[in-house]
């Protein structure tokens, strides 16, 4: 594969951290691993946190920020795969190692990624649902952050699944939110008198949009996320009373910020990494 170059420094390192948003269980989860990755390690690192709220202009201000304070490397999940770049180019451009995970960067003005692959995983999730709907029915798809490159590379990799009897209803943005997804399938089902699946590219947006169904005394459709634990307990809750009912889901590990760390202190130390993980 190819590689990244590592730099030798000595001393303590800074790592600066750039979350898009804050605003679900996988990110808390992410976080929470990185902090005590860091508290493991904190003779060889110091780790700074800024959070992006979900707003693409505050998150390039972040991370300009965290260039300004001569942060050794920089770790980012992106809100928006394109906004991000002249900003991590900047970063290369310092000698700060650059390394973005979990949602992809456009182009490669990065050291090195970590994360799944969102084509792939969007292909196996479409092609679930359309196996699940026998290649025909109406659906309706739910994305995450508006304008995130991830959302936008999982729905692509669905579309190549689908035979010409599966009919798209709407894509809407739901934030990887539960609560969101639940409020903007109420107004789906409002608008759609049939919906026959669910395609989501994360589990909290599934979980919501099925809450919603049941608010409606609608039953319960095939639909898709990750390995989201809400989704899991509702599957199983319902499965029994609603025999259409099927979940797809492909992993997406919430300890890539984890490896994400240890790349960094790897570079850091002179080693070179997989420039792809």
């Amino acid at each position: 594969p190819e590689m990244a170059k590592g730099v030798q420094k000595s001393g303590k390192m800074r790592i600066g951290f750039s979350n898009g948003f804050s605003g679900n269980t996988w990110r808390t989860q992410n976080l929470a691993s990185m902090q005590s990755e860091a508290a493991a390690n904190k003779d060889k690192y110091d780790l700074i946190t800024v959070d992006g709220q979900g707003d693409i202009t505050k998150q390039v201000n972040d991370i300009e920020d965290l260039i300004a304070q001569n942060v050794d490397a920089l770790l980012v999940i992106p809100n928006s795969g394109t906004a991000v770049v002249p900003a991590l180019r900047k970063a290369t451009k310092a000698g700060i190692m650059t390394i973005p995970f979990n949602l992809p960067v456009e182009g490669e003005n990065w050291t090195a990624f970590i994360g799944t692959d969102p084509k792939k995983k969007g292909a196996t999730t479409g092609k679930f649902l359309n196996d699940a709907l026998g290649g025909k029915g109406k659906i309706v798809a739910l994305g995450g952050l508006p304008g995130n490159s991830y959302t936008a590379d999982c729905w692509a990799g669905a579309q190549t699944q689908f035979e010409p009897g599966i009919e798209v209803l709407a894509f809407k943005d739901a934030s990887w939110q539960e609560d969101k997804a639940k409020v903007v399938m109420a107004d789906l089902i409002a608008a759609y008198p049939e919906i026959d699946g669910i395609w989501c590219d994360g589990g909290q947006d599934a979980a919501g949009a099925l809450k919603a169904l049941m608010d409606a005394n609608r039953p319960l459709v095939p639909a898709t996320g990750d390995d989201y634990n809400g989704l899991f307990k509702l599957y199983d809750a319902q499965k029994a009373a609603n025999p259409k009912f099927k979940i797809g889901c492909v992993s997406e590990p919430s300890w890539e910020g984890v490896v994400a760390l240890r790349t960094a202190m790897k570079l850091l130390s002179g080693q070179d990494v997989p420039k792809r993980q």
